[in-house]
């Protein structure tokens, strides 16, 4: 019961959380410009970074919360790790602001493609975004924290009411009182700071009240070290990954452009936030199962929750990528936005839709405590994209590095998902693919193609009946995936078995 009810408090959340920032982040491209709009999404690209300063500590304590939360002594332990934990980030913290502060004008200067914003705003909201950014850090970590103790609908309604007060605060803000960018950041720092404040009391309202300080330990540290290396060393090495090709975009194109890529950022962004509320609830209860010997049914969770994944990934990828411009401009009402992002999004789309499916081999390693292959497929794998996604930026721009994006994601779904079920679940690869992912594909693929010979000319809709309009198709297609479950089909029948039981129809 716990679990559908942390699904359920994570999807609401995470679609609420969504479709806000879908229904008001074009307003701020409106009021704010496509330059402006640029520096918010290189803000947006440098929160992704941020894992590079976890070291792996969040994801591990959440692992130790779950592990630990129900166990006599667990949660003291659990606090040493956590007061251990936060002063290693502290000290970090420091250094890295530091960091910033000393090369806001080379990034201001030499890295960034500036043509109308002031570069002193440019340089103080630079300043500001590394502030966020070191507190988002430890946002994190209490995030992480409160998901290993099961605590989601809590969570979400907390996300929501955040969501609330950083989107709607911001989009008041940049309309009725100023539009400089500069008090954007002022404001996104405020409501941090907020975020901050709640978790911390939430986190240590589970913890154990002691009279005396508890000082960090470095045998804590030691403890969880190894795992936490482990899976910093993956995230770290998957942020780079993942992030490159953003990282490299936003020097080599103008931030104007960059401003369209970030709505090619978001969309395709979306895409794996649909994947997430079910990740965070299914990896801690497979991590639960499995220590406690019933690893029957952490693999029975795992297989549907892959078929659920790849019946909702593959409903919104084929909406997304098929009437990519058709999205952007009833989203938006940017032509030249749309045009330049329609091509670019195209490609993301369908590369974070194999990734949302391949990520969940990566589950089952983290289930079982075991990331030596994670480690070794981050290693040396990204020594062949790298190269690939520099070259594909450097020579092609966006498209080129869509392109590069999706061709890597499909390589790697190809072997290594069967790399990692052999080692960890020997047999199930063969029912995952044929029973999990291949259905919900033909029936969407065969559904695009329906789509494609009827040939809607969406040049006779306003921009709200295009978006519902494709709202619509989506759900459609989604829900002729979900008849295409036994289980769904079953629970049909019985609801209309008892409708003509009870009425007598």
């Amino acid at each position: 019961m716990r679990l559908k009810e942390n699904v359920i408090a994570n999807y609401l959340g995470r679609f609420y959380t969504i479709t806000i920032g879908i229904v008001i982040l074009p307003i701020y491209l409106q009021y704010l410009g496509a330059e402006a709009y640029g520096l918010v999404g290189f803000f947006t690209m440098l929160m992704s970074w941020i894992m590079l300063l976890d070291m792996g500590f969040s994801k591990v304590l959440s692992r130790e919360a779950a592990r630990l939360k129900d166990k006599e002594g667990g949660i003291v332990e659990l606090k040493m790790a956590l007061r251990s934990v936060e002063s290693i980030m502290l000290i970090l913290g420091l250094i890295i602001y530091i960091a910033i502060f000393i090369f806001t004008d080379w990034i201001s200067i030499h890295w960034l493609d500036i043509n109308e914003l002031p570069l002193n705003i440019v340089e103080t909201s630079i300043k500001i975004m590394g502030f966020i950014l070191i507190i988002k850090w430890y946002v994190s970590l209490y995030n992480s924290l409160i998901l290993g103790f099961e605590e989601q609908v809590w969570l979400n309604i907390y996300k929501v009411l955040i969501a609330t007060f950083r989107f709607i605060g911001g989009l008041i803000l940049v309309i009725y009182i100023t539009n400089n960018i500069f008090y954007y950041f002022i404001y996104q720092a405020l409501v941090t700071l907020i975020e901050i404040t709640i978790l911390n009391r939430k986190v240590y309202s589970r913890l154990p009240q002691q009279t005396t300080i508890m000082r960090p330990s470095i045998k804590a540290i030691k403890k969880i070290a190894p795992f936490a290396l482990g899976v910093g060393y993956t995230s770290g090495v998957w942020v780079v990954y993942t992030q490159l090709d953003k990282l490299l975009l936003s020097h080599y194109i103008p931030l104007n452009e960059y401003g369209y890529f970030t709505l090619v950022v978001l969309v395709s962004g979306a895409i794996m936030q649909f994947s997430s509320p079910l990740s965070q609830a299914i990896i801690p209860r497979m991590t639960s199962l499995l220590s406690n010997g019933r690893e029957r049914d952490m693999l029975n969770i795992y297989k549907k929750g892959t078929l659920y994944i790849a019946i909702l990934i593959f409903s919104v990828v084929g909406i997304i990528s098929f009437y990519s411009y058709e999205l952007l401009y009833s989203w938006t009402g940017d032509s030249l936005a749309a045009t330049w992002a329609s091509p670019v999004l195209f490609w993301y789309a369908i590369g974070n839709g194999v990734l949302s499916i391949s990520a969940f081999q990566y589950y089952l390693q983290f289930a079982h405590g075991d990331l030596t292959y994670h480690i070794k497929f981050n290693t040396y794998f990204p020594l062949i994209t790298l190269p690939i996604v520099f070259y594909s930026v450097t020579h092609y721009g966006a498209i080129g590095a869509g392109i590069a994006w999706f061709v890597i994601q499909f390589i790697s779904f190809l072997f290594w998902p069967y790399y990692i079920h052999n080692r960890f679940a020997k047999g199930i690869h063969r029912d995952w693919v044929l029973k999990c992912i291949v259905p919900p594909l033909i029936i969407t693929i065969a559904y695009i193609f329906l789509l494609n010979y009827i040939d809607i000319d969406f040049t006779n809709f306003s921009r709200f009946w295009t978006f519902l309009l494709l709202t619509i198709l989506g759900l459609l297609l989604l829900i002729l995936n979900l008849l295409s479950v036994s289980e769904i089909k079953a629970k049909i029948k019985q609801i209309i078995d008892y409708g003509i039981y009870k009425y007598g129809l």
